[in-house]
């Protein structure tokens, strides 16, 4: 079981203002996610945040990780000045048997220092969809539990994944998202979020 974090209350306008804006890869196991954060960005007009999402055919942690390596390197070894100040590996536990090593791996990279972060839901980036509107702490092992939870069915009853215009629908709850991610041990897709209000 994750650990449950630390108790503290969201206040989005105590999220300071970074004034000379970063680089940031953001990379997505999901479309959906790859949407969600698609149009927070647009919400913020964030010019400076560039959004990746790996093919699906390998969308695994792991395999995140090692495209995301691969896209820094890239921007760094660019004649232009790309290098990427911030990595966001965006990925769910689901069944990937990968999934803890690979948050692991992420903590462990030395360099660049405080480059790479794990974004993760457990057991998927709809957990952190529900936190919109619940505030839950109970595990579940898989999406189809999820989804065939009463609370997910009465919040998201027509839901699909790849909604194009998912962030739209939610982000007048997105204060009461970060709120309940405060408490939650499953999800810390939040620090992602309150990262992208600072750099706005």
């Amino acid at each position: 079981m994750a650990k449950r974090k630390p108790k503290t209350k969201y206040n989005p306008r105590k999220v300071a203002i970074i004034e000379d804006h970063e680089r940031v890869l953001i990379i997505c196991e999901g479309k959906t996610e790859q949407l969600y954060f698609s149009g927070l960005k647009d919400e913020l007009k964030i010019s400076t945040a560039n959004i990746e999402i790996l093919d699906p055919r390998q969308n695994t942690p792991d395999s995140l990780l090692k495209e995301a390596k691969k896209l820094y390197r890239e921007s760094k070894e660019s004649k232009k000045d790309t290098t990427f100040d911030k990595v966001y590996c965006v990925f769910d536990k689901d069944r990937h048997p990968k999934y803890q090593e690979t948050k692991h791996n992420i903590r462990q990279i030395q360099r660049p220092k405080n480059t790479y972060f794990a974004i993760y839901s457990e057991p998927c980036f709809e957990y952190w969809l529900l936190l919109h509107y619940e505030n839950t702490t109970r595990p579940f092992t898989c999406f189809d539990q999820l989804r065939h939870d009463k609370l997910f069915k009465k919040n998201f009853s027509n839901y699909e994944k790849n909604e194009q215009n998912i962030f739209a629908i939610l982000k007048e709850q997105l204060p009461t998202a970060c709120q309940n991610a405060k408490d939650n041990p499953y999800t810390n897709v939040n620090e992602l979020v309150e990262y992208l209000q600072k750099i706005k």
